[in-house]
């Protein structure tokens, strides 16, 4: 949990400013990995009737591996997308309405607001926000915006995410199931299910290896790749180029609270301190033996 990781981390001499949690980092590989399978099986199977196609195909093992893959990477994906709103509630439940039941203080207003300003929930700062992009973009102003912890580039990344999985999931049932999807839905609900599986992955597709990866990665700021989903923590020039509002914010916690910040190089040097302290009483051991050697 956040509250038990550092909000900064010093390494070579530069603060490293948390934005991702451990189980956030492993929400994402998974996402990713799942995402890259079903493109990699997924558009073979759409454009079958292209040479390219079928060697791939060929090269991943035959037509019933391509759909097995697929089909499995699909079903990951759904279970993580049901784990994620686990995640979510039971982060709704620790942080707010846990405490608050305890306290007697529970109220549906405030749990409103405690949503409202989660730090993935669109609201009023983000279309602010935008307006002063468009304002910079434009050169109305040379002041950029001042982000929190996610701006709304990675709002819309997030909530297409959660716009495009039901669609896929669903429709992608209907395919692999047909007749069960028949016997419930009109014979058109199955055609409609290929149109709506194809070509919301090629949206999918398009806004994942163009507007997400340009902003996550091939924007200037941070090419050619930005360490976040690696490490969870960004550079203190980043961090504060790019989320000025969470930069101030954890600085100001860490201030009340200097435990929220590692110094990994200090404990390096100490490591190093306590090698060389280990090394030298080895030295000091072999040393006094010898001595007693000569002296017999």
């Amino acid at each position: 949990m956040m509250r038990k990781m550092p909000l900064i981390k010093i390494k070579n001499g530069e603060k490293h400013y948390l934005k991702m949690t451990v189980g956030q980092k492993y929400q994402h590989y998974i996402l990713m990995t799942t995402f890259i399978i079903l493109v990699l099986t997924g558009f073979p199977l759409k454009f079958h009737y292209y040479p390219w196609a079928g060697s791939t195909i060929d090269f991943l093992g035959g037509l019933v591996v391509t759909r097995t893959l697929h089909r499995i990477a699909g079903v990951i994906m759904c279970a993580l997308f049901f784990y994620h709103w686990y995640y979510l509630f039971r982060n709704t439940y620790q942080y707010y309405i846990g405490p608050a039941r305890k306290t007697g203080t529970f109220s549906w207003k405030e749990l409103g607001l405690f949503i409202y300003y989660s730090p993935m929930c669109p609201r009023k700062k983000d279309w602010d926000d935008i307006v002063d992009f468009v304002k910079f973009a434009f050169f109305f102003t040379d002041e950029r915006p001042k982000h929190e912890r996610f701006h709304w580039r990675e709002k819309f990344d997030y909530w297409a995410v959660f716009w495009g999985i039901p669609v896929l999931g669903i429709t992608g049932i209907f395919l692999w199931f047909p007749v069960f999807a028949a016997s419930f839905l009109p014979g058109w609900a199955v055609n409609i299910s290929y149109i709506a599986h194809s070509d919301e992955a090629m949206l999918a597709v398009s806004v994942i290896f163009i507007w997400h990866m340009y902003n996550a990665h091939v924007n200037y700021d941070k090419f050619p790749m930005s360490p976040l989903f690696i490490t969870g923590y960004l550079p203190e020039d980043l961090m504060k180029h790019e989320y000025y509002v969470e930069w101030a914010r954890i600085n100001k916690v860490v201030d009340k609270d200097p435990a929220l910040m590692v110094d990994l190089d200090a404990e390096k040097a100490n490591e190093a301190i306590s090698s060389e302290e280990k090394l030298q009483i080895i030295r000091d051991q072999i040393a006094f033996l010898k001595d007693g050697e000569g002296e017999k």
